[in-house]
């Protein structure tokens, strides 16, 4: 069974990565704005966590598809530290498939708004990559981000298979993007945040059956 941590604002990813994986658990945190880094906010993250615990610890496989309170590598080893099971980390999965890529320039599509997108080059180029490009979709809040239409991401993504770079990130576990990967493959290879979960969840299950 697979544990999947989720922010309330997030309706898209259980029913996207169902279609990859048949036993899966979802369990909902509150949303804060911020991004969890402060003192304050990491001691509220890990009180919400510690009443789920022991029920997300049955899965074999603890998902964690937020970015709040991990942005950073302090924030992702105190996360894994605090479960007993394998965890999957979706932002330390995203730097990890761009890094077996062997990618240095990436070309990122976001749907936030600009602000926030601002962040998201901000947070990728803070673990050395070099962002040659990027479209922001220009949504705001968990319920536009959910019914983005396939087709920008699509089209975003055509803009960005023209362009010099390695890799494309498509950021945002809110944002559906499982059910359309063939249609966003192309001269360059495409990491969204929820490929690299599956990719991370993957390769655990592997290793495991392989023991």
């Amino acid at each position: 069974m697979i544990s999947l941590i989720l922010s309330e604002e997030n309706p898209t990813l259980p029913n996207d990565i169902k279609l990859v994986f048949n036993d899966v658990k979802v369990f909902y945190m509150k949303y804060y704005p911020g991004h969890g880094i402060r003192k304050d906010e990491q001691e509220r993250m890990y009180k919400e966590l510690s009443i789920i615990k022991n029920e997300v610890e049955k899965g074999d496989v603890i998902v964690y598809a937020r970015s709040y309170g991990v942005f950073y590598r302090d924030g992702m080893n105190r996360l894994k530290k605090f479960f007993s099971k394998p965890v999957v980390i979706s932002t330390e999965a995203i730097i990890d498939r761009l890094r077996e890529l062997g990618a240095k320039k990436v070309y990122v599509v976001t749907p936030y708004n600009q602000r926030r997108h601002d962040y998201e080059i901000k947070w990728i180029q803070g673990f050395g990559f070099q962002v040659v490009g990027s479209i922001a979709l220009g949504r705001t809040g968990g319920h536009a981000i959910a019914s983005t239409p396939h087709e920008l991401v699509i089209n975003a993504v055509k803009v960005a298979q023209e362009s010099y770079a390695d890799a494309i990130y498509v950021a945002c576990t809110i944002l559906s993007t499982l059910p359309i990967l063939d249609k966003l493959s192309g001269k360059l290879p495409v990491v969204t945040a929820a490929s690299a979960i599956v990719d991370k969840v993957k390769e655990i299950i592997n290793l495991r059956n392989n023991v």
